[in-house]
């Protein structure tokens, strides 16, 4: 880790204990309790104190907890201080405020069994039936008994699509190949992607597309004019930091292609517009096949 991310790791981990807004944001989680719990609702735990876990503005662990929520479990949540007062002060994560979720003090509180996801070293609770932990290496999966972090669809998607889509398989779509997303120089052309999953960055494997297509490139102005329209084309790009689609119709946009170019992340490979593009029922294109935990298949 550089010295400079060291540094902000540090202060992530110890503003909680000075910062108003984040010592109100603390305390109001805590008070939470486990009052909000439905009687014989089962339980999975998130004991996990690094911030890490917080990456790319909590987008990851909000996203496993609302995979959590939607497999009926009830989440809950110790009081570590800079993971928990972020559900409030994260512009992601706080979306989930409006779920049930539960605060403990610590594994010792709890008086039922439950499924415990921890990056602590220390030896389960004897009520933990079985045990997630969690490793922030960046690094694909080395045993049967490792894999990636669950793929999502973004946590603003989450909350402002109603999914599944209801898209036609057999309808005709008026665009080839679309790519949507931030594009930003310095972000998305990190030296990660290429040395340790050695794979283009985004803007490379743009670059590839958009020189093999030159010539048949639209960059729409209008988000809203293009989507209303039926035009063929064979290559849309809309590129974020210029003209951006509106969230609550990033699935409608997805949805008029054959193909997205699923491009990486700033530091993943393995990007959430997988999972939106296989959503709206355009077929992704894509880099990182051989790191898909479960290889993809044609209807599934």
């Amino acid at each position: 880790m550089s010295f400079g991310k060291a540094l902000e790791a540090a202060s992530r981990q110890i503003r909680p204990f000075f910062l108003p807004s984040h010592r109100r944001a603390f305390t109001a989680m805590l008070a939470r309790g486990l009052t909000e719990q439905r009687p014989g609702e089962p339980l999975i735990v998130c004991d996990l104190a690094d911030v890490a876990i917080d990456a790319v503005g909590g987008r990851y662990y909000a996203s496993m907890v609302r995979d959590f929520i939607d497999a009926g479990y009830f989440p809950v949540f110790t009081a570590r201080r800079a993971t928990v007062s972020s559900f409030v002060t994260s512009k992601k994560k706080s979306l989930l405020l409006g779920e049930r979720m539960g605060v403990v003090k610590s594994l010792a509180d709890l008086r039922q069994p439950y499924f415990l996801v921890t990056d602590r070293p220390e030896p389960p609770p004897a009520l933990a039936e079985k045990v997630v932990r969690v490793d922030y290496e960046p690094r694909i999966s080395r045993s049967a008994g490792e894999m990636e972090l669950p793929f999502f669809v973004h946590p603003q998607i989450a909350k402002k699509v109603k999914l599944p889509h209801p898209y036609a398989v057999e309808a005709t779509r008026p665009v080839r190949i679309f790519f949507g997303g931030n594009t930003s120089d310095g972000r998305y052309d990190k030296d990660a992607i290429r040395d340790i999953y050695r794979m283009l960055t985004r803007r490379e494997m743009l670059a590839t597309a958009t020189a093999a297509a030159a010539g048949r490139i639209d960059k729409p102005a209008d988000a809203a004019a293009w989507l209303a329209s039926d035009a063929a084309q064979d290559f849309v790009m809309f590129e974020t930091q210029r003209t951006k689609i509106p969230g609550e119709r990033w699935i409608d946009a997805l949805a008029k292609a054959d193909f997205f170019l699923a491009c990486p992340g700033v530091g993943m490979p393995l990007c959430h517009n997988l999972i939106e593009t296989m959503a709206a029922g355009a077929v992704p294109i894509l880099q990182y096949a051989a790191y898909l935990p479960v290889p993809l298949r044609d209807g599934i």
